[in-house]
């Protein structure tokens, strides 16, 4: 990914260069600049993914080159932008021109290296849905438009045929294969082929709801892991039941097809569950101390509370308040065997504001007292 900086004080670009390792993060810096001006002069000629910017600079300042770029089309580069004034007048402004992220100077090492990865991530997901869509309009013969998929043809030929007439039940279809509902499924594709038969919708219309059906399911996969590629998609509709000239007939063949993309969306779900399990358990393992829920968990990593609370359980073999609570009174056993501070010190050291709930929950989980554990472990 390239980028570039924009600060009229040269120190601070070179600090920026310096501040975190770009290489690592796959990126280059393509260019360094002291204004907005030279900064649209640069994005004229070169290609930059991410921008840098300050916003206080002369003759062209960060957010009036935000705005210039984005209304006149110069790059569909990111933008980050910098101020040395925590102002929200100024995000909220730099937000509405499509800013990805807003950093108060200085500039934190960790909060620069969130922000680029931010970028970065959307930038990769950006790069796969075009090549996604590349892909299934290579697959499509006589050059059809990816605009078939959502309701036209490219072609000149019958205009009744370029309507997805069956979108109702590809859309219903496509959320019971989300959901992995087996008699929503059932319901769904007989009632698609009951519709091919009482409209008597001719073959090439037929195959186009179906197109429009994939593009429906390929979407639905990706957004549930972000490791999945479209390539592993299409391998699995490729190696499934999916066979097209068979499933333009057959309701029998569409019912298998679809009943096997649902188990595999299961599948996918439960894979970034771990995922999300691994990162949730680091939390707890960092934060411990701090008063986080399950609630604060799913809404940072973007997942339902309670399927979340579920899968947890599942795993772990207790709730995440209970899980919780075991690491905080397994730290505090710790410090209770190896230093000499006070109990009420050590409770609120990991999370416990209340020193008498602190002392009910370490009976609890260790069977006595943080005093009488301290005596019998002291120098073990």
């Amino acid at each position: 990914m390239r980028v570039l900086l924009v600060d009229d004080e040269p120190f601070i670009t070179q600090g920026l260069k310096l501040l975190i390792d770009w290489k690592a993060e796959d990126c280059e810096i393509a260019g360094c600049v002291k204004n907005g001006k030279e900064a649209l002069e640069f994005l004229k000629k070169e290609k930059a993914d991410l921008v840098l910017t300050d916003i206080r600079m002369p003759g062209c300042t960060g957010l009036e080159l935000l705005e210039k770029v984005k209304k006149e089309g110069i790059s569909d580069a990111y933008f980050i932008v910098m101020s040395g004034f925590d102002e929200f007048g100024y995000a909220q402004q730099a937000m509405r021109y499509g800013c990805i992220d807003y950093i108060v100077k200085p500039v934190d090492r960790d909060e620069l290296l969130a922000a680029v990865r931010k970028v970065r991530q959307l930038d990769e997901k950006y790069r796969e849905e075009e090549e996604l869509i590349s892909e299934l309009q290579q697959a499509k013969q006589e050059q059809r438009s990816i605009t078939a998929l959502i309701g036209t043809y490219d072609k000149d030929d019958d205009k009744q045929n370029r309507t997805i007439i069956c979108k109702e039940q590809m859309d219903l279809l496509a959320a019971a294969i989300e959901e992995n509902n087996m008699a929503e499924i059932e319901k769904q594709v007989y009632a698609f082929y009951r519709e091919i038969r009482e409209k008597e919708i001719t073959e090439e219309s037929v195959e186009f709801n179906i197109s429009y059906l994939l593009f429906q399911l390929i979407h639905i996969a990706s957004e549930q892991d972000d490791e999945v590629n479209q390539e592993e998609i299409m391998r699995f509709i490729s190696e499934s039941s999916f066979v097209e000239g068979k499933i333009k007939e057959s309701s029998e063949y569409m019912l298998r097809f679809c009943s096997e993309y649902a188990e595999y969306i299961s599948q996918l779900r439960a894979r970034a569950g771990q995922g999300v399990l691994r990162d949730v358990e680091k939390e707890i393992r960092t934060r411990y101390a701090e008063n986080i829920s399950l609630r604060e968990m799913s809404q940072k990593f973007f997942i339902n509370s309670a399927y979340l609370g579920q899968i947890f359980k599942k795993k772990y073999g207790q709730s995440f308040k209970d899980y919780l609570t075991d690491v905080r009174i397994h730290e505090a056993a710790k410090m209770l065997s190896t230093t000499d501070k006070k109990i009420i010190r050590i409770a609120e050291e990991v999370g416990y504001r209340d020193s008498d709930y602190f002392v009910q929950k370490f009976i609890e989980r260790m069977g006595c007292t943080p005093s009488k554990y301290r005596r019998d472990h002291s120098g073990n």
